[in-house]
């Protein structure tokens, strides 16, 4: 009989491990980060790196057993500010400091470390005249606690968040420390959270987004404040009528860009496409850039240097790629090609773009644009895709039975023998508002062990998913389980009638998230797979309401009531409602500290599948939280997958 340690893969790689690509003022050089998985310690290591546009030929900046990230240059680009968990000059040998903020030349030398904050520093930027630098950092405004209680006394409802833990009486605020050095100020006071902010062009100002109104954890609403850059009371700029999720100055001062949208339609609140606006910082109302962009706006919000433009990132049918707005509301596509790029940065001349892309034969790497156009500048993946055995996933597209078209991939199994046919596992991406694309990250990195294994994989992006327009995304908006169930079966019909080499009789099913919901479901509506793996799944919607950190919010949007006042149609849409159905053999993986999704929903679907006398097993994981797959522990991940393998070897090979 095998053992676990018997599963033999190859190794895994960082999510991302070329990030965060920042171009020099004069566009001749750009810094990013550079993350590596360090097995021995069970942990990520990262580091900045540099490089020469024109050369090509990258250099480690910082070096030591820390983490740095988060590089920034100086408005004149002669010094680089970033993030790192390193010991300063002040820090005793033995303490274990939270990152805080250092400054460096940008040829290279000793790091100074300007904060020395109780809690970790984030998101620093530089102001305009390079003399002040903004971060962010958690404040204590709670009760003081008795020394030897260890009990906690909740008094809100937005009281843990998936990621971040249990609130603890702390709210985000803005500070601001000389460049050169001296005492943190800070900015912002008060019990709200400040979740963007941006410098304006004169160094005078700042603008941040918040919600400083006692309803603020109920409501999806984000306004648009200004400060002084020295301290003193916000005013209000804008009252929001949504979410926002980035803000920025235009260079002359006159304007802010945001990204968000407004809630209009509240059946739409979760799948309405995000979009880019333009508010007139002296009072007025906003102006979309995007209303006839049939995409949701991304990230890197910038503003061209000479205000005509606003550029950012969309997800197009499986792509990711850097666009760019007008003033007059026309959008262009800036890079192009079957690439996920994960963030930009441009000159101060708007000439040059650095970006980080991945794409189906390469993880995240830096590449350059302008106007001899994209190249890549890096090669820093050379050695792990050595390591790796990767078959190319083939794209397909099928028109679904109500003659919209869905896109999928099949991955081969490593080493295809022509006319042999193989067991094949369905997986279902999470969101739902997400999407399967092009890239090598930890999704892809898994189907490829699962080819390697001897199977077919198939992912698709059914109805629900982002990059396919608005009406799209929102199909199944409070219809969970019926069109996007329906593409996966059809994308199953599918694959079954066009590539012989899957064995129609030996399927699987898996998936985590939204994507552990549909496997639920699956199982619960049809015995078409022979094996299933549900991983930080939902169960059951009506206990999913008071215990997920954030569905007290989403579910009335999505079912347009308290699950009290709609039991039948909350229940009918529960996977755990159909578990009397259910004859699949499941493997259950939840994380211990999920508060997304949280245990108490596997720990239902374990019961009663236990109860009723299928086949099962539950792999808890102690110490993650909902982003196992792609940001746990290295070791973690690495036995998430062997327990995936080992169960679909034994009920898909029958292999013991």
């Amino acid at each position: 009989m095998k053992k676990l340690e018997d599963y033999k893969f190859m190794p895994i790689f960082p999510s991302m491990p070329v990030s965060d690509a920042q171009i020099s003022p004069n566009g001749s050089e750009a810094l990013f980060v550079y993350s590596e998985v360090n097995m021995d310690e069970n942990k990520y290591d990262s580091h900045l790196w540099i490089t020469d546009l024109k050369r090509g030929k990258p250099r480690q900046l910082t070096h030591g057993k820390c983490n740095d990230s988060y590089p920034r240059w100086s408005p004149r680009g002669d010094r680089v500010l970033f993030l790192s968990n390193r010991l300063g000059e002040q820090d005793k040998p033995d303490v274990k400091p939270k990152p805080q903020l250092f400054v460096m030349p940008a040829a290279g030398g000793e790091a100074v470390k300007l904060t020395y904050m109780d809690e970790a520093a984030a998101k620093p930027d530089w102001s305009p005249d390079g003399r002040t630098i903004f971060f962010s950092a958690r404040v204590f405004k709670g009760e003081k606690a008795t020394e030897d209680s260890d009990v906690k006394i909740i008094r809100r409802i937005k009281y843990r968040f998936d990621g971040q833990g249990y609130f603890e009486g702390k709210w985000t605020h803005l500070f601001t420390v000389p460049s050169r050095g001296g005492k943190a100020k800070q900015i912002t006071d008060g019990e709200y959270d400040v979740e963007a902010y941006a410098w304006s062009p004169d160094s005078r100002r700042v603008a941040f987004v918040a919600n400083m109104d006692k309803d603020a954890d109920m409501v999806h609403f984000k306004n648009i404040y200004l400060a002084p850059a020295k301290g003193g009371e916000p005013t209000m700029l804008w009252r929001g009528l949504g979410p926002i999720d980035e803000v920025t100055w235009s260079p002359n001062g006159k304007q802010l860009a945001f990204t968000g949208h407004v809630i209009d339609d509240p059946d739409l609140v979760f799948h309405k496409s995000d979009r880019v606006y333009v508010l007139p910082v002296e009072g007025g109302e906003p102006t979309c850039l995007t209303e006839d962009f049939d995409r949701t706006v991304g990230g890197g919000l910038t503003w061209s240097p000479d205000g005509a433009h606003v550029y950012f990132t969309a997800p197009d049918r499986g792509s990711t790629l850097v666009c760019r707005a007008s003033m007059g509301g026309e959008v262009t596509w800036v890079t192009e090609g079957k690439i996920s790029v994960g963030g930009f940065s441009m000159d101060g001349n708007g000439e040059t773009f650095v970006y980080t892309a991945t794409d189906d034969a390469t993880p995240s790497e830096l590449y350059a644009l302008d106007g001899s156009g994209a190249r890549k500048v890096t090669d820093m993946n050379r050695g792990l895709m050595k390591q790796l055995k990767w078959t190319p996933p083939e794209e397909f597209w099928f028109t679904a039975s109500d003659g919209i078209k869905v896109q999928g991939w099949i991955v081969k199994p490593y080493g295809y023998v022509e006319g042999e046919k193989y067991p094949t596992i369905l997986q279902i991406h999470g969101g739902p508002r997400g999407a399967y694309g092009y890239g090598v990250n930890p999704a892809s990195h898994e189907f490829q062990v699962l080819a390697n294994q001897g199977y077919a994989v198939v992912y698709t992006n059914p109805r629900g998913s982002t990059g396919f327009g608005e009406e799209f995304a929102a199909a199944i908006s409070g219809h969970w389980g019926e069109r996007d169930y329906m593409d996966l079966m059809e994308a199953m019909d599918h694959v079954v009638d066009s590539y012989p080499y899957v064995d129609a009789s030996k399927l699987g099913v898996a998936g985590g998230s939204y994507g552990g919901y549909m496997t639920n479901w699956i199982i619960g509506h049809t015995d078409r797979f022979r094996a299933a793996a549900t991983m930080r799944s939902i169960s059951n919607w009506y206990s999913m309401w008071g215990t997920s950190d954030i569905s007290y919010r989403s579910h009335e949007v999505t079912w347009g009531k308290y699950p009290w006042d709609n039991l039948d149609e909350v229940m009918a849409k529960s996977p755990i409602t159909y578990m009397g159905n259910v004859k699949t053999p499941t493997l259950i993986i939840h994380s211990e500290e999920d508060y997304r999704c949280p245990m108490e929903q596997d720990e239902q679907l374990f019961t009663a599948l236990m109860k009723l006398g299928v086949p099962t097993e539950f792999v808890r994981f102690p110490g993650e939280p909902h982003g196992l797959s792609r940001t746990g522990k290295p070791k973690h991940r690495v036995e998430r997958l062997q327990h995936i393998v080992r169960w679909f070897d034994r009920h898909l090979k029958g292999e013991e």
